[in-house]
Formats: structure tokens, C-alpha cells, sequence
């Protein structure tokens, strides 16, 4: 995985991303050699605010094919390099099928891990460190590290609010 963009997520809550912005186009240098096309269109996003994530996502992505209105399950296709003291067996231990534009996509999540404090970076490696580091790092899609909670939110809110989103079916589906 070579990243194309990175994108800020400026604020957010356990249901919705807000306003993000694209901070890197690029950042590792690897595209300008065999994607020129594609980097120049994106480079025009350096700096751009979007209402949501998902706004964001499908004008990257729509922005990089060259084609208007080209769509995107960004979920499941945009990933997000994570580093913390995680168990990553409980990645993805969560599944959902959800109708996205007419068609069932299967989505996973890990609310055991919603509590736990991992960080992202503003440049992400490439390939995780070898050998490991103490500290669990790795890509996983943005689906998967589902939900997500401020870094300043203490853990048992975040905890409560998990358990409130699954009582009321907003994580409903069982661990696979």
C-alpha cells in the first residue's frame, strides 16, 4: 500500500466524521514517477476542507479516476495506519451487512477496541517496522477501526457510548 493522500479528520463523534481535510498528497514521493495524471488532479485538493469524511473520500476518489460522480465504498477501500497497545485479534471481530448504493457490503468493526487509545500519523510508513515494535501498528480500513473516539475522550464514556450504540443497533450485528 502506497498512500495517495492523507486525509485530517478535524472533528468527529462515535457516529459521524466531520469536516476533514486533505494534509499530504503524495507524501512518499512514489507516484509522481508512474501516476502523473492522477497526482496532478489530486495535488489540486492539497489543503481542502470537505464537510465529512465520506464527502472527502468520494471527492478523492472521484477527483483521482478523472471521472465526476465516481463512487467509492470509502469504508472498506480507504485505510488508516493505526499504532497502539491493542489486541489485534479483536479487529474486525464485528460484522454488519449494510446496503450501500443497492448492494449488501459486508462491514467489519471492532467495538472491543473502541476505548483504546492508538495513534495515527501525519505521514505514515509505507511498511510496518520489522522487527515489530511493542506497540501493535499497522494498516487496517478505516471500517474496520470502527468506532472511533476523540483522544481526549475518557475511556469509560467511550465505553458507554459503545454500549449504547449496540443497545439501540447501531453496532448490532454478532462477532463473527
Amino acid at each position: 500500500l502506497v498512500p495517495l493522500v492523507v486525509l485530517e479528520v478535524l472533528n468527529f463523534d462515535p457516529h459521524r466524521f466531520g469536516v476533514t481535510r486533505v494534509v499530504h498528497v503524495d507524501p512518499h514521493g512514489l507516484h509522481s514517477a508512474w501516476e502523473r495524471d492522477k497526482l496532478a488532479r489530486v495535488q489540486k485538493l492539497l489543503g481542502k476542507d470537505f464537510s465529512s469524511f465520506g464527502h472527502a473520500c468520494q471527492h478523492v476518489y472521484a477527483t483521482a479516476r478523472g471521472e465526476k460522480g465516481a463512487h467509492i465504498s470509502y469504508m472498506q477501500a480507504f485505510e488508516v495506519y493505526v499504532r497502539g497497545y491493542i489486541d489485534a485479534s479483536l479487529l474486525g471481530t464485528w460484522q454488519e451487512d449494510k446496503p450501500i448504493r443497492g448492494e449488501w457490503e459486508v462491514q467489519r468493526f471492532s467495538p472491543g477496541l473502541a476505548a483504546v487509545a492508538v495513534e495515527t500519523l501525519a505521514v505514515p510508513p509505507i511498511v510496518c517496522p520489522d522487527p515489530p515494535t511493542e506497540q501493535w501498528e499497522g494498516w487496517i480500513t478505516v471500517s474496520e477501526g470502527r468506532p472511533y473516539a476523540h483522544i481526549s475522550t475518557p475511556p469509560r464514556q467511550v465505553e458507554a457510548v459503545v454500549e449504547g450504540m449496540m443497545r439501540r443497533g447501531h453496532l448490532s450485528a454478532p462477532p463473527r
